[in-house]
């Protein structure tokens, strides 16, 4: 009789909680995380209701097996609301993540951006730190109260803890170092997830973020683990705006003003197109003549755009300085190498004197040009 009666009453009590569920729930919530998190609480606590009804009605609380019964009781209201708190925190989490990514338009890397597009927002940086804290806090308490609840005593277990954190200290600075070097990066905002970073030369994409550590996804797919305390600077290539700068090579007795003028008027019709216009900043404009090279004159244009959109422009900008340019006659030139080669016996010597030359000066154009420059 009496585990049926704890049964019953169990039930009881589920139910009047399933009730109050319901009326605060509205009709097809039966999928919302927090709808789900309350009816499995609700059980829980019916199951833990039934069990210390069974244990008043056999009288196990005043046997010497009540103490057990408490225990176990105890141990099982901390678990359970510990897992619930744990759940809370976890939907919370996830709630507010989705939500920021829709507000940002979504976090999916753009392929034209090359990973420099801009990262995650700072609640989405730090709210998984946030949430594997709460988790680490969360499981230290039931440890704790769960060995009380067994009769341990806690108070030398601090105590031990602190001897031995104090030798983990000594012994770990590197990783303690890390670990509050990673706090203050975090609060300064120095990087977020998502965004590309340059640190002592290695460069990509934040990907991932952890108590000690961060990784970096290379544009070509080389994945760099760095540890904050070796961190001496940091270079963050996503944040407020970038400035592209692409040098067009021309021939000497190109018309510079004209090239200035063309830009101009082409910067201003870019800067109204519909389909991406919106994305300049500042639309392209000449610097005039930046280099002189051997064979041909340089001139740089620029424009200012948000970090990771630079990619996307470039190729439209060009597009249309090929077709402007060869529209209005300007012509646009072609490397040439002269070689002079004296006292040489044969063709052979010659081409092969030529090719030398060649391949030094492609090697010193190489290093003195990168294509594109970002500032």
């Amino acid at each position: 009789m009496a585990p049926v009666l704890a049964i019953a009453f169990g039930l009881f009590v589920t139910g009047i909680l399933l009730m109050i569920h319901d009326r605060r729930f509205p009709a097809g919530s039966e999928f919302d995380p927090w709808s789900v998190l309350f009816e499995r609480l609700a059980r829980g606590i019916g199951v833990l209701s039934g069990i210390a009804l069974l244990g008043v009605v056999w009288h196990i609380f005043g046997s010497p097996w009540g103490h057990v019964l408490k225990g176990g009781l105890a141990i099982g209201v901390m678990v359970l609301f510990a897992w619930v708190g744990w759940s809370a925190v976890r939907i919370f989490v996830n709630e507010r993540l989705e939500a920021e990514r829709e507000a940002n338009g979504g976090t999916t890397a753009d392929t034209e951006s090359e990973g420099f597009g801009p990262g995650a927002t700072r609640l989405e940086t730090l709210l998984p730190i946030f949430r594997n804290v709460v988790l680490f806090l969360i499981f230290a308490v039931v440890v704790m109260v769960v060995l009380s609840a067994m009769g341990v005593s806690v108070a030398p277990l601090f105590a031990g803890a602190g001897v031995v954190g104090l030798a983990i200290g000594f012994g770990a600075q590197a990783l303690i170092r890390d670990m509050f070097s990673g706090a203050f990066f975090l609060l300064d905002d120095a990087f977020r997830r998502g965004e590309y970073v340059e640190v002592s030369g290695t460069a990509g994409m934040v990907e991932k973020i952890s108590v000690r550590s961060f990784q970096l996804r290379h544009h070509s797919g080389l994945l760099h683990t760095i540890p904050f305390g070796e961190i001496k600077q940091l270079t963050n290539y996503s944040r407020d705006w970038v400035i592209m700068k692409l040098p067009i090579r021309l021939t000497y007795d190109t018309d510079i003003e004209k090239v200035r003028k063309l830009v101009k008027k082409l910067g201003l019709e870019m800067a109204e197109n519909e389909e991406y216009g919106h994305l300049f900043l500042e639309p392209p404009k000449s610097q005039g003549v930046i280099q002189m090279d051997d064979s041909a004159m340089i001139v740089r244009i620029k424009f200012k755009t948000k970090p990771g959109d630079q990619f996307v422009l470039r190729r439209h900008v060009y597009q249309r300085v090929r077709d402007v340019f060869s529209a209005n006659g300007i012509k646009f030139a072609h490397r040439e190498v002269t070689v002079r080669v004296a006292d040489a016996a044969d063709d052979d010597m010659r081409r092969q004197a030529a090719l030398g030359a060649v391949s030094q000066s492609e090697a010193e154009r190489a290093r003195g040009m990168s294509g594109a420059e970002i500032w």
